[in-house]
């Protein structure tokens, strides 16, 4: 199956396609200048399937120009049948539809390296490519390629907006900052030169990508 057959077998929401296509924009993009030992192939899958039970914990009312043209009702209905199939923890959910598409463990374990609370123990881990994918999707917010800087004060604000204060802790940014620094140690371009559009080119292969 191609990636484009794998979200339209799991509706999986545009935004949420083009957040995945972005994400793997990023970390193609720092694969090609990275002067380290990373595994190329299996972490453009995994970013490319990284979020695909994340439908579950979205509220849909929060950007309602995602639900176009489909609607509010439709999403809602998807939503619902995720949760029933998978259960309410989107990353369970991720991981049991990775499953079910057979990816390798090795893709599994790219995949469950991504998470901001996991800052820590990426920065402190010698595997690089968990590293890469990591690092990948925290330059992505809702509408495109930023900063790490930027998408830590975007994610600050979500969630203290929801109540949440612990989610996107300074401590977990920091660490982010130094996986940011690691990488580009060894690159010969800055963080500055990874862009929406520097990314966007890299993008149009992905919908045809075989799994």
């Amino acid at each position: 199956m191609t990636i484009a057959e794998i979200y339209q077998a799991y509706q999986i929401m545009p935004n949420l396609q083009q957040h995945m296509f972005r994400v793997t924009g990023v970390a193609e993009q720092v694969c090609q200048h990275l002067q380290a030992h990373v595994e190329r192939e299996n972490i453009l899958r995994a970013c490319l399937l990284h979020d695909m039970g994340n439908i579950i914990k979205f509220d849909l009312q929060y950007f309602p120009e995602f639900l176009e043209p489909e609607g509010l009702e439709y999403w809602q209905q998807v939503k619902d049948e995720f949760i029933q199939k998978y259960g309410k923890n989107p990353h369970h959910a991720t991981i049991a539809i990775v499953t079910e598409l057979g990816v390798s463990d090795r893709i599994k374990e790219l995949i469950d390296a991504v998470g901001f609370n996991l800052a820590k123990k990426n920065f402190e881990s010698d595997d690089f490519s968990r590293k890469v994918c990591a690092y990948a999707d925290m330059r992505v917010a809702p509408h495109g390629v930023v900063s790490l800087s930027e998408r830590l004060e975007d994610g600050r604000k979500r969630y203290e907006a929801k109540g949440d204060h612990n989610t996107f802790s300074y401590v977990m940014g920091a660490f982010l900052k130094k996986i940011e620094k690691q990488l580009f140690e060894k690159m010969d371009i800055g963080p500055e030169d990874v862009t929406e559009k520097s990314v966007t080119p890299l993008t149009e292969k992905y919908p045809a990508l075989d799994l």
